[in-house]
C-alpha cells in the first residue's frame, strides 16, 4: 500500500506535495586544523592540532577491517600502534550504544585504543594528554 501523501514522479522517485517541509540533510562542513587534514567535529581539530603541536604522527580516519566491517576510527598514531576515539556525545544514547560496541570490538582483536569522552567541561588537551602518557607517549609541553 503506498504512502497516500507521495506521489511518483517519472524518473521513479516519490514527489511530496506543495506546501509539506521536509528536514533538509545537513551537508557535511570540514573543520581544517593548521597542517592537517580536514576533520569532522571541532574535538577532533582541536585534537589534532594537538597532536601536531607535540610531533606525535597520526592517521586521521584510517580505514580499517574487523569482523568483516569497516571502521574508521577518528586517529591511527602508527608509533605508537594506538587507535584514538574522540567521544563528545556520550549523552546520547545511539552514540553511547555504538562507542560500546566498538570498544568490545578493538577488546575481541586486541587492538590498543584510547576513548576519550569529552563533555567540553576542562580542557581538552590536557585530557588526552593524561590519557595517551598512560601508553608512554611524551609531549613536548
Amino acid at each position: 500500500m503506498k504512502h497516500p501523501r507521495k506521489r511518483l514522479r517519472k524518473d521513479g522517485k516519490h514527489a511530496y506535495p506543495s506546501g509539506l517541509k521536509l528536514a533538509r540533510r545537513r551537508k557535511f562542513e570540514a573543520v581544517i586544523p593548521v597542517g592537517s587534514s580536514k576533520v569532522r567535529s571541532n574535538y577532533e581539530k582541536r585534537c589534532a592540532e594537538y597532536l601536531d603541536m607535540n610531533n606525535i604522527k597520526y592517521q586521521y580516519e584510517p580505514l580499517i577491517l574487523l569482523d568483516g566491517r569497516q571502521y574508521r576510527p577518528d586517529f591511527y598514531l602508527p608509533d605508537y600502534n594506538l587507535f584514538l576515539e574522540i567521544c563528545g556525545y556520550r549523552h546520547m544514547p545511539f552514540y553511547s550504544d555504538r562507542i560500546e560496541r566498538k570498544q568490545m570490538i578493538y577488546k575481541k582483536n586486541r587492538l590498543k585504543a584510547v576513548f576519550i569522552s569529552y563533555n567540553g567541561r576542562g580542557s581538552l588537551e590536557k585530557l588526552i594528554k593524561s590519557e595517551l602518557e598512560k601508553f608512554g607517549i611524551e609531549f613536548i609541553e
